[in-house]
């Protein structure tokens, strides 16, 4: 995993499903395929990564939960050791 841009985004905090769905519909938007993201969250509920986990098919999108787990410790990794 690579740090590739700061994403800005109007909420700082994730307090309810709206909340999410509002960071997260920026990177859907338009897509033809499934696609499953996960959003790390800090325990002050801000975002501190946003990662596509599996892009699938029109209507499926297979992934493993290593994969789901990976980008959740990475991130919690790159804060703790100020990764660039």
């Amino acid at each position: 995993m690579i740090k590739e841009s700061v994403v800005l985004y109007k909420g700082r905090k994730i307090g309810s499903p709206s909340d999410a769905y509002n960071l997260i519909k920026g990177f859907i938007e338009g897509s033809d395929k499934e696609e499953l993201l996960v959003c790390a969250l800090d325990t002050k509920n801000q975002p501190i990564t946003i990662n596509v986990v599996s892009v699938g098919t029109l209507n499926n999108s297979l992934v493993h939960p290593r994969e789901l787990f990976k980008a959740a410790i990475l991130s919690q990794r790159c804060i703790n050791y100020n990764c660039t």
